[in-house]
């Protein structure tokens, strides 16, 4: 089995329902699978060969999933490329993952031919504008092609899919994916995540983030999925569409749940229909997840995961999200979850020793459904993944039932003084003052300690703290030594597409400014 027949089975079983909706836009499952195999086979007619890589700068559309299972059929691999990269970085992507094939949306024209020139592998640019006179168009080749299923033999243990990571510690690398990994990690989510075939899934996050690798789950279990273009995250505008669409379930990161909780007319919307509220991509506060259980009336969940694995790795589940009773329950929300069933976790020490519970060491992973490693990167695939287990860079602890704190990432711990702070201890704390609406703690030079904790923060509209404060706050709550030495109350923080609050760009901002943190 492929990915190619996870549509293809849907398609045979639900051919009348709707697969995506697009604003007023509808295509049900039949004709989805319809245009994917003629668009498949105009790609075979063009002479795409198993393995060709199939590069695509695309905002969120309908087009982008045809794209994804054509590839799967036809024994192409598909590359997701971030479409806010600027020219010079589109053209180390496309000198480094070699397509033969590049799609692109009408907007993207003149970088695309800046920067595929001198690209050899690239034989074919493909165009969503329906008017070119310089590219191929995309409709043409849905149009014109034969709607059969492609007759490519195309095996589980073929790539079908390279995501880049985010490249927070440099250039980006390519986390091969097979067709493998993907049904495993779509049958794992909808069977831990409880999917129904009457779900109505909307997605946020951009296709080319890993996350969309999630969101396939939707597309075996035939439901019905909603696409918006993406761009800036406007809440009442989500609000108005879960509910005008009677979405039943949809993945947020916290930021983005914020911003709903402090909409203030959140009651003019109907979500008596949305069951499940997933969060991921970054670790949510316990005070933030614990204010949204008490304002949408749903079940909660969250998956934990990079771009090298499912990304669903491990799940706390709406079970874990009741929290009524023993204060260990309640404790857990700051967890993780555990192992998903196709996974196995272990907390180890620098030596890949396992940690006792409840002491701080690496995740380290394994499973059919992570990466073959990093594409053409046989040094960093080595560092990456050792003995079968995939080392993920994230700092975490075990309790007694096998629960997984992240405590935070690797290259995010701060040692100041000889001793280990983890920023997200001190986030935690800031979260729990009711005037701050974010928070970010990095590490930052400092001439005695190396380096110190300074502390980010945009505070709720209207309402006021001072930075003695909230650092007061920090002392009564966490040891004195993991306190922020200077806290800045900022207008807003930097945050990636999907929300996650960029400490990348914090840190290099004010690095390059002598203690102008202080």
């Amino acid at each position: 089995m492929n990915v190619g027949d996870v549509l293809k089975r849907s398609a045979s079983n639900f051919p009348d329902k709707t697969a995506l909706i697009f604003g007023d836009q509808k295509i049900d499952y039949r004709t989805l699978n319809i245009r994917v195999n003629c668009l498949s086979n105009s790609l075979l007619d063009m002479g795409l060969k198993k393995g060709d890589r199939v590069a695509v700068l695309l905002h969120n559309c309908p087009e982008f999933i045809e794209i994804y299972f054509a590839c799967a059929k036809s024994g192409g691999i598909i590359v997701p490329i971030n479409n806010l990269l600027r020219t010079r970085e589109l053209q180390e992507i496309l000198e480094y993952i070699e397509p033969r094939f590049l799609i692109f949306d009408k907007e993207f024209d003149e970088a695309v031919l800046t920067s595929s020139v001198g690209i050899k592998s690239i034989d074919f640019l493909i165009t969503l504008q329906e008017e070119s006179k310089v590219f191929q168009k995309y409709n043409d080749l849905v149009i014109n092609g034969d709607d059969e299923e492609p007759k490519v033999k195309v095996s589980d243990d073929d790539i079908g899919s390279i995501f880049l990571t985010s490249g927070t510690t440099g250039k980006p690398k390519g986390a091969m994916r097979t067709h493998r990994h993907d049904i495993l990690n779509m049958m794992t989510s909808a069977l831990e995540l409880g999917i129904q075939r009457d779900d109505i899934a909307l997605l946020l996050f951009p296709f080319y983030h890993i996350t969309f690798a999630d969101s396939l789950r939707h597309i075996l279990m035939s439901n019905s999925v909603v696409l918006r273009k993406e761009g800036h995250f406007d809440p009442k505008r989500i609000l108005s569409l879960l509910s005008r669409e009677r979405v039943t379930t949809c993945q947020f990161v916290p930021t983005m749940i914020n911003a709903m909780l402090e909409l203030e007319d959140q009651a003019d919307f109907d979500l008596s229909h949305f069951r499940l509220l997933i969060y991921a991509a970054s670790p949510m506060p316990v005070e933030l997840l614990k204010k949204a259980m008490n304002r949408f009336k749903c079940r909660f969940c969250q998956l934990y995961g990079q771009s090298e694995t499912g990304p669903s790795t491990t799940i706390l589940g709406p079970d874990d999200h009741i929290t009524a009773g023993a204060k260990n329950v309640i404790d857990r929300l700051a967890s993780a979850g555990r192992a998903v069933l196709d996974y196995e976790v272990r907390i180890v020490d620098e030596a890949g020793n396992d940690m006792a519970t409840g002491e701080v060491g690496e995740i380290a992973v394994r499973s059919d459904a992570m990466t073959a490693g990093y594409w053409r990167l046989p040094e960093e695939t080595a560092k990456t993944i050792r003995d079968g287990w995939l080392y993920t860079g994230d700092m975490g602890k075990f309790d007694d039932q096998r629960y997984v704190y992240i405590v935070d990432r690797k290259n995010d711990m701060i040692i100041s003084g000889g001793k280990n702070i983890y920023p997200r201890e001190i986030e935690e704390v800031l979260y729990t003052h009711e005037a701050v609406l974010e928070a970010t703690v990095i590490g930052m030079p400092h001439d005695y300690w190396v380096e110190t904790p300074v502390a980010f923060v945009v505070l709720k509209r209207g309402m006021k703290v001072s930075e003695e404060e909230l650092i007061d706050l920090c002392k009564q709550s966490i040891a004195s030594y993991k306190k922020p030495q200077y806290i800045r109350i900022v207008d807003q923080l930097p945050k990636s597409p999907t929300g996650k609050i960029l400490k990348r760009e914090i840190r290099d901002q004010y690095s390059k400014k002598t203690k102008a943190w202080q």
